[in-house]
C-alpha cells in the first residue's frame, strides 16, 4: 500500500503528470500503429480509431483473470470489436490470433533472451518458490 501511494505522490508535480499523459499517448499510438500494420495482411480494413478502440478493449479486457499470454481475454474482444465493424468472423479470428502473436511473441523471445544472458533459469525461481514456502 504504501509503495501504491509513494507511486500517487509522484504525480502532484503537474510536469510529471503530463509527462505520463504525453508518453502513455506516444504507447497507445504505437501499439495501434502496430494493430494497423497488421491488418494490412488480411482482407479487410477498418478505420484507425476503430483498432485505437479494439486496442483500448482488449487491454482493459487482459487486466481479467486469465490463462498465461491472454489466452481468451485478448481474442474474444478482439473478434467481437471487429464483428461490429462489419468483419466477417472468421477473418476477425485469424487477424486477432495474428496480432496476439505478434504482440505477444517478441517481448517473450527478449525476455527470454534477457533470463539466458543472466544465467536465470525457470527452475530457478520454482526454487525460490519453494523454499519461501
Amino acid at each position: 500500500m504504501n509503495k501504491f501511494l509513494d507511486g500517487l505522490a509522484s504525480l502532484r508535480s503537474p510536469w510529471n503528470v503530463l509527462m505520463v499523459f504525453l508518453t502513455s499517448v506516444v504507447i497507445w499510438l504505437l501499439e495501434t500503429g502496430k494493430y494497423w500494420f497488421v491488418m494490412h495482411a488480411f482482407n479487410f480494413t477498418v478505420s484507425f480509431f476503430a483498432l485505437m478502440l479494439m486496442n483500448g478493449i482488449v487491454n482493459l479486457a487482459t487486466t481479467i483473470p486469465s490463462a498465461p499470454g491472454y489466452i481468451g481475454t485478448f481474442d474474444a474482444p478482439g473478434i467481437a470489436v471487429l464483428a461490429a465493424y462489419g468483419v466477417d468472423q472468421a477473418t476477425a479470428a485469424g487477424y486477432t490470433l495474428a496480432l496476439h502473436v505478434a504482440l505477444w511473441l517478441p517481448i517473450t523471445l527478449l525476455g527470454a533472451y534477457f533470463l539466458a544472458r543472466e544465467g536465470i533459469h525457470w527452475t530457478d525461481s520454482l526454487r525460490a518458490e519453494t523454499e519461501t514456502s
